[in-house]
């Protein structure tokens, strides 16, 4: 059976990802007084953009198997009613 990833991991991760970003976005931004140039960035990683583009596409796929998963345990668990006897 597979362990289940703490929702903490995703939050966390999420968090350093945004942090690395703005702190990225920041340096470049002091060096050059511009911001990144998002179409001029795609342009320089040629085919690999595709590579690039596919794997973020499954991670984003695999978020939201991730929480589909847990909203729909959660739905599933609480449609059921309990009865004591």
């Amino acid at each position: 059976m597979m362990k289940q990833i703490p929702k903490n991991l995703f939050f966390w991760s999420a968090m350093v990802w945004a942090a690395a970003n703005l702190f990225a976005q920041a340096v470049y931004i002091g060096f050059y007084g511009v911001p990144f140039d998002g179409i001029a960035m795609i342009d320089s990683l040629g085919n690999w953009y595709y590579v690039l583009l596919t794997i973020e596409v499954g991670v984003w796929m695999y978020v939201a198997m991730f929480f589909g998963k847990r909203l729909f345990a959660r739905i599933n668990s609480s449609t059921h009613v309990q009865i004591n006897h």
